[in-house]
């Protein structure tokens, strides 16, 4: 729900072709399921990150290790 601007805060918009409006329609009667019923997730998807991780923070740390001893 919108809120009429300021006939100053009109004048100074960014966008003067911008008309505020105010939604007047709102259903309640009819709900939808929640994201995490309708979200699709493949058994295997996704076992990979912590090995990547993995890899990445022990790169990271060798080249911490070389640059501050080497």
């Amino acid at each position: 729900m919108t809120q009429e601007p300021s006939s100053q805060n009109q004048k100074s918009g960014l966008n003067p072709a911008l008309k505020s409006r105010m939604e007047t329609t709102h259903d309640t009667g009819t709900s939808s399921k929640a994201p995490v019923e309708t979200a699709t997730v493949q058994r295997e998807e996704g076992r990979a990150w912590p090995a990547i991780w993995l890899v990445v923070t022990i790169v990271g740390l060798l080249i911490l290790i070389y640059l501050a001893f080497g």
